[in-house]
């Protein structure tokens, strides 16, 4: 028993089946350039944003910190009048450990952006054919990185940091979409059968 849709050789296959005809090679569908883009441009801004707080270091964490006292205390603990002024000229002791842990919070979490920007960029440019693998990859990578781009979001991060995070968590969003349109499932499947 046979179908017609199964036979081969009907219906203009794009497959080559006999040596003689050319192999037709599909188009990159918008899609996948799609998830392209918007993989590499989240994990450059999660980068960027990672850079700027490690470059910031301490000066970049004590301006996070004056800024979070002058405009709520009250998250750290501090009476509604309270500024970064009074604490800082008051108890020199208590204002460096206070900027040593925000130091610290920040480099940590720019070096887990680091981290799982570089793999986001990595399996991007190796998803460029649409291979399910690579789109696994990039799958488990972004959900992953949208951790601590929430965290910083969340936080009282500096501004610069914080839109860049909105840039990565939403462009990371968008690869995560994209990797599994149909249109990008086609295009793999039909370049591996071109082979």
């Amino acid at each position: 028993m046979t179908y017609p849709q199964a036979a081969p050789g009907q219906y203009g296959s794009p497959y080559p089946l006999t040596p003689d005809q050319p192999v037709v090679t599909p188009r990159r569908p918008g899609a996948l350039t799609v998830l392209l883009l918007t993989g590499a441009l989240s994990a450059l801004a999660g980068l960027i944003g990672a850079v700027i707080v490690l470059v910031g270091g301490k000066s970049l964490a004590e301006t996070n910190v004056e800024d979070v006292i002058n405009e709520h205390p009250d998250v750290l603990g501090l009476p509604a009048g309270m500024n970064a002024g009074n604490i800082e000229g008051g108890g020199g002791m208590f204002w460096d450990e206070l900027v040593s842990d925000r130091a610290d919070t920040l480099a940590a979490r720019a070096m887990i952006v680091v981290f799982f920007a570089v793999l986001l960029l990595v399996f991007t440019l190796l998803a460029r054919k649409g291979a399910v693998w690579a789109r696994v990859l990039i799958t488990l990578t972004s959900l992953v990185a949208l951790f601590p781009h929430v965290l910083i979001v969340g936080d009282y991060e500096p501004a610069s940091v914080t839109a860049l995070s909105y840039v990565a968590l939403l462009c990371g969003l968008a690869a995560l979409v994209c990797c599994w349109l149909p249109g990008t499932h086609r295009y793999g499947r039909a370049l591996k059968n071109a082979r």
